[in-house]
């Protein structure tokens, strides 16, 4: 019983594996942009056919304004040290992960943090009391991983237009589980994963433009075109192109993104907001259980966060894997901003989150075993 979806998705649609395996055993596959031959062009249009599958979930008309990378973290590495000045100011926010946060403090930029509310709502109100004369980011995520929010693009990004910022967002939680028309957010930036809710193989991720950048190189190397510069090329993606990238992985994507495209997003989120809402109701009566999560009346993602009294989160995690074989994530989940505002810092936080492969029946045993845990430290 997986419950740790909102690390990584483990169980695919079969789709993907078959096309992973078609790849690597095919022998039809080579290094895509490094020789002219069959075998590299036929791995350069499967990836751009899987950028095609992505620019239809995203709603973008360009599917060559999409960077593959190896993750989100790339991704944003990328947008943030390419883009940002130490002499920047940028507003983020304390839902953030390390991704984000690393990155932005190693620019050396002034960085000025919004906070959520008691309802786990980003305080928009605040935002305008942040800005200064030099700001010229908002960079933010789409949904936390441990908040179960969902952002508001439209009002952030109405703020950002306004005050003429560059808006980059981390949609790792979000891109397959939410519908994010990112072709109406202009000059903005959009970072992914394809391990999580997009189902494809680990090692796949990319940057999503809505406009133009003047990006620096950020990593170099060979880029099987432009050889005789000295710098990477300065076309988008080409520039963040480096190495031989993993384009097994990224053919093999597709298959994950087809799949969510097939299936329907609307009706992959109300699945995992029906398991989620079932196993809050399921726990919510334990003593002494507190939620650091969005209710079921407010739920939008696939997640639920929570504590038993001063349980180590790490302890009922390992009860749950030895005793249950049930896998969930305790600890700080890469997100120090919210445990601080919790004042989780050594306690750390439990998190399951739910999968569309998930089932009510796993449900129903995931509540019944917290039941009996919570009455052993009773």
């Amino acid at each position: 019983m997986y419950f740790d979806n909102a690390a990584t998705t483990i169980h695919k649609p079969k789709a993907v594996t078959d096309k992973l395996v078609e790849v690597i055993s095919s022998g039809n596959y080579g290094n895509p942009s490094r020789s002219g031959h069959m075998l590299s062009q036929n791995s350069m249009m499967a990836i751009f056919d899987t950028k095609k599958s992505l620019a239809s979930l995203c709603h973008i008309e360009n599917p060559s304004d999409i960077l593959l990378t190896e993750n989100a973290t790339f991704a944003l590495n990328f947008a943030i040290k390419s883009l940002v000045n130490k002499d920047d100011h940028i507003i983020t926010s304390t839902t953030e992960h390390n991704s984000i946060l690393r990155p932005l403090y190693q620019t050396g930029a002034d960085i000025s943090f919004v906070d959520f509310d008691e309802n786990f709502n980003l305080k928009y109100q605040d935002l305008p009391k942040l800005l200064r004369k030099n700001t010229k980011y908002l960079i933010i995520n789409s949904a936390s991983n441990l908040l179960g929010d969902v952002k508001d693009l439209d009002r952030v990004y109405d703020f950002a237009r306004e005050n003429e910022l560059i808006m980059i967002v981390d949609s790792s939680q979000s891109l397959g589980l939410i519908d994010i028309d990112m072709g109406k957010y202009e000059n903005s930036l959009f970072a992914f994963t394809g391990h999580k809710s997009l189902y494809g193989p680990s090692g796949t991720g990319g940057l999503i433009k809505n406009g133009n950048f003047p990006f620096d190189q950020v990593f170099a190397g060979g880029s099987g075109i432009d050889s005789f510069r000295e710098t990477m090329p300065p076309s988008f993606p080409q520039i963040f192109e480096a190495g031989t990238a993993n384009f097994l992985g990224q053919i093999a994507l597709r298959a994950g993104v087809d799949y969510i495209l097939n299936e329907g997003i609307d009706k992959i989120n109300k699945k995992v907001r029906e398991l989620a809402k079932r196993f809050y109701l399921g726990i919510e009566e334990i003593p002494d259980l507190k939620f650091y999560s969005k209710g079921p009346a407010c739920l939008k993602t696939s997640l639920v966060s929570f504590n038993i009294g001063n349980i180590p989160s790490d302890e009922i995690s390992l009860i749950l894997d030895e005793d249950y074989n049930i896998q969930t994530r305790p600890g700080s989940h890469c997100a120090p901003l919210i445990h601080r505002h919790f004042a989780t810092e050594r306690q750390g936080i439990v998190r399951f989150s739910f999968s569309y492969f998930n089932t009510n029946e796993e449900v129903d045993r995931a509540i019944l075993a917290l039941r009996e845990i919570s009455q052993i430290y009773k």
